[in-house]
């Protein structure tokens, strides 16, 4: 070759140079500024106007006649276009496209990470699949029906071309990326305004519940005892304005002997709930049931503390125990007339008295004895519970009382077929046998008839009562077993007033009476109780030498 010919040859060398290098820069350009576009602009980009895009610049690098972008429906699978350029060839390219599913060249350009040529249905032109695949997923395709042949077309164009629809697969997976995120925070943003919405409806639904409660609520900061909230009611009972009252601290308000000793504050409880006396402003004394419960607020512990004006019911339970003392009182003179009515048939009886009603005169008066002793009993009660009781013990034999009792339970123990065993220190005794305590006769028979009633009514059909008597560090202990289970729901109230269960003519007595005698003569009284071992009354009564 001459040097002409050389440099000739050189300078096309290096104008070919020239050219693959700026054909490379507008690639790189092409797509650089394609991600640009999707992932940088401040405004939010359609997907239509990105696939767009895409064929434009595609057609920038290698001209097409027409071309599209495909992709995969993440529900069925199935390849859609969703543009194509222009978009009078769409129906063409579709067409083409579904042949080259047909026969699997779209399967096989799956496959490969470049461009795949195809010859159209007529043979007249060549088609360019590339696959859009992330390391992950394949994301579509691109097809374009070209303009030239494909021998025309420089390697190195084909390879900035497959850089190129790599920039376009990070397009669309930042275009997805930005939708994910815009929906999540559309959600959000839903999801605060409809929580705010809440916490307003909530909080307007409590200030009114608040502001309509009949009960009086207070909130107090634990740190510094400050009242920081009010309800009307609570201000009403005290007396009070709000001024005065919110701010202050609660013991100068509510509950100044508990200052220095606050149940919750001071000695840790979790929650108290007891009767209480509010001094109002004015000096006036207004009795309370109040509730005082722990709860955390804006990550601090307060004190919420309701109460409930019971100054009627006291009002009420004062009038019903004078009522009841006066009924009891008034019935003992009729009743002490019945109880001396048999002495006097009996005293009179010249033999025309038959020996059944004779029986039936004593069988009255030992009623009616029972039913005196019973009201004396129900006065004694009410000495017992105010601490007036004078109680006097002396020697008693504790199954002979109990004997007695059982005798007046004879038809219903008798009608559940129950065996009563009498035990001492856990061995069985005979009819005979006998055991003297230190305590009032009467107390006794009231002791053990309530807890003897109890356990014949709860016992099952056919079982068996135990009564065991012991003697432990020099007092007595008496135990009444039966197999019935004290509910769940009255055994932490067991020995309270009023508590009952399952017994429609119950009156919530029989217990509370047996704790108040115990703890009148000395003593103590427990149970233990399950549904596999049946129920066991303890009583503690103090010995004989005390």
């Amino acid at each position: 070759m001459d040097e002409k010919k050389l440099i000739r040859f050189q300078r096309q060398q290096i104008k070919a140079l020239q050219e693959e290098k700026a054909a490379a820069m507008e690639a790189l350009d092409l797509a650089r500024e394609l991600g640009t576009i999707t992932s940088l602009s401040p405004q939010r980009p359609s997907l239509d106007k990105l696939l767009q895009d895409i064929c434009d610049r595609a057609n920038r690098m290698i001209p097409f006649q027409s071309c599209a972008v495909y992709l995969v429906d993440n529900d069925t699978q199935d390849f859609v276009q969703p543009r194509s350029c222009p978009n009078s060839a769409a129906a063409r390219l579709e067409g083409e496209v579904g042949s080259l599913i047909t026969d699997q060249s779209f399967a096989y350009a799956l496959q490969s990470d470049g461009p795949v040529f195809f010859l159209d249905s007529a043979g007249s032109s060549h088609i360019l699949l590339h696959s859009l695949m992330t390391p992950f997923r394949v994301r579509g395709m691109f097809v374009g029906l070209m303009q030239q042949g494909k021998e025309e077309i420089l390697d190195t164009t084909l390879k900035l071309f497959s850089v190129f629809m790599l920039s376009a697969v990070n397009a669309l997976e930042n275009y997805e990326t930005r939708e994910i995120m815009r929906n999540h925070s559309l959600e959000l943003e839903r999801k605060v305004r409809q929580r705010t919405q809440d916490l307003v409806d909530a909080y307007d639904r409590l200030d009114i519940t608040l502001n309509a409660m009949q009960a009086g609520v207070l909130v107090v900061e634990a740190e510094g005892h400050r009242i920081v909230d009010a309800n009307p009611k609570a201000l009403e009972m005290m007396g009070r304005g709000w001024e005065e009252v919110v701010g202050s601290e609660c013991f100068d308000v509510i509950c100044s002997a508990c200052k220095g000793d606050c149940p919750i504050v001071d000695r840790g409880l979790e929650e108290i709930n007891g009767e209480h006396i509010i001094e109002r402003k004015d000096g006036g004394l207004v009795p309370v049931q109040k509730t005082v419960s722990r709860v955390m607020i804006d990550g601090k512990l307060h004190m919420v503390e309701n109460f409930i004006d019971i100054s009627e019911q006291k009002k009420l339970a004062d009038l019903k125990e004078h009522v009841d003392r006066i009924m009891r009182h008034d019935l003992k003179s009729p009743l002490n007339g019945i109880i001396s009515l048999p002495d006097v048939l009996l005293l009179e009886d010249d033999g025309h008295l038959t020996e059944s009603q004779r029986e039936i005169l004593g069988y009255i008066q030992a009623s009616g004895y029972k039913l005196l002793n019973m009201i004396n009993l129900s006065l004694d009660l009410y000495k017992m519970e105010t601490g007036s009781y004078e109680y006097f013990p002396a020697v008693v034999d504790v199954y002979g009382v109990a004997r007695s009792v059982l005798k007046d339970l004879f038809e219903l123990i008798n009608y559940k077929k129950i065996v009563i065993r009498e035990r001492f220190e856990g061995e069985e005794v005979d009819k005979d046998f006998s055991f003297e305590i230190r305590s009032d006769e009467f107390l006794t028979y009231s002791l053990l008839s309530n807890i003897l009633k109890n356990a014949v009514e709860a016992s099952p059909v056919g079982e068996t009562i135990t009564l065991d008597t012991k003697e432990i560090a020099g007092n007595i202990l008496i135990l009444i077993h039966n197999m019935g289970a004290v509910p769940d729901s009255i055994r932490d109230t067991f020995f309270e007033k009023y508590v009952t269960a399952d017994k429609s003519d119950g009156t919530g007595l029989g217990t509370y009476s047996a704790k108040l005698i115990t703890e009148t003569m000395g003593g103590s009284i427990s149970f233990e109780s399950s549904s596999e071992e049946g129920t066991t009354i303890m009583v503690e009564l103090p010995g004989m030498n005390v």
